[in-house]
């Protein structure tokens, strides 16, 4: 496995990378490319979010850089309150929710301790989905990762969507 680059927050802010890269412990990762799949289920979701947009809750954006001290991590989507700050195009309030899609390459675990990461740095609610066998998990702040029901909805706080909806 090649080692990955070792950047500052100030160097890393200040260039573009392609593809999309979070600054982890000082290191450059690489985010995995979205597949078809992935990317359906990211339009999908921002959707049906849009209701939440409309009743004035906040704004879905997917892809969006969130910072916290000298980590930044890009989510595939999160839900952001208005009124959330940003500096330098990158987001710097916790956002209300952050949806990771699991991509070929990734593991579940990856993706829920990105989760408790986001956590840490004050998001509530995170979700996870895995559009290849039609599984969605919530992750809440303070409690167990809860798989779906397939008949049932993910939430986070107000938002609500229903699982049957994603698939």
């Amino acid at each position: 496995m090649p080692t990955a680059a070792r950047v500052s927050l100030e160097e890393y802010l200040r260039n573009d990378y392609e593809p999309g890269c979070e600054l982890v412990d000082g290191a450059l990762l690489a985010k995995p490319m979205g597949t078809l799949e992935h990317m359906n289920m990211e339009r999908r979701l921002v959707r049906l979010l849009e209701r939440y947009e409309r009743s004035g809750l906040g704004q879905a954006v997917h892809e969006l850089s969130i910072r916290n001290g000298d980590e930044v991590r890009i989510p595939d989507l999160v839900f952001v309150a208005p009124g959330a700050r940003f500096e330098n195009g990158v987001l710097i309030d916790p956002p209300l929710l952050c949806i990771e899609i699991l991509s070929p390459s990734q593991r579940q675990s990856e993706l829920f301790a990105k989760c408790e990461a986001y956590h840490s740095w004050g998001a509530p609610y995170c979700w996870v989905i895995d559009p290849g066998t039609k599984v969605a998990w919530e992750y809440h702040k303070d409690s167990a990762v809860r798989t779906a029901e397939a008949s049932g909805n993910l939430r986070a706080g107000e938002i609500s969507v229903a699982v049957a909806d994603l698939f």
